[in-house]
């Protein structure tokens, strides 16, 4: 009778550790885009570990208004000016407050799109996984199926990313000023980076 108590628990306390497991990434239904469902897990601040560093790295490019490729460029371009024989200041200064532009800015579009293709996904996705080819082509879909203020003002979105209801803006011309913007920007550096005196 021992042992029948024993296997009893033994299994008792696998099934409520699968219970808990199951809880604990609980999928659930956030919208349809272009005849596709897309899911989420029920609490986004609990992702599964791959999805979960892509997402913390993408909120940390979020909150810092520009990606890392930016910021790389950005440094590369200060470090070649410094090693100048001749250092332009003005240059640095323009460069300088091409960096303070970019943290008046709401959020970059292309930086909301890259981190609803983490959080959301549809039934072909392995949830646990994030596929960077697979989350641009589902950008891709968002983009053409919606302008970016009918993408982003869908309820699981604006619960994502509240900032983006933001009153009187109108996203569609924010999202293309911004790409404007960042033209602007990438040329500043590039001119400062090949310039010679």
């Amino acid at each position: 009778m021992g042992l029948i108590k024993e296997l009893m628990e033994t299994w008792r306390i696998e099934m409520d550790k699968r219970k808990e497991q199951k809880e604990k990434y609980r999928i659930e239904y956030a919208f349809t885009c272009g005849g596709t469902k897309y899911y989420r897990f029920a609490d986004i601040t609990n992702l599964p570990y791959e999805r979960g560093l892509m997402a913390m790295h993408t909120y940390n490019e979020v909150q810092m208004r520009c990606d890392r490729n930016f910021l790389v460029r950005y440094a590369d371009t200060i470090d070649k000016l410094l090693h100048e024989q001749k250092i332009d200041i003005f240059k640095i200064q323009k460069l300088n407050e091409v960096l303070k532009q970019r943290l008046t800015l709401v959020a970059e579009t292309d930086l909301m799109y890259k981190l609803a293709s983490i959080v959301y996904f549809d039934k072909s996705e392995n949830p646990a996984v994030y596929e960077p080819a697979y989350a641009e082509k589902k950008i891709a879909k968002w983009r053409k199926d919606k302008g970016v203020h009918d993408f982003f003002m869908q309820k699981p979105l604006l619960e994502l990313m509240p900032f983006s209801q933001s009153a009187n803006t109108d996203l569609d011309t924010y999202s293309e000023m911004l790409q404007e913007v960042k033209k602007i920007h990438l040329e500043c550096l590039r001119l400062a980076s090949s310039e010679k005196k």
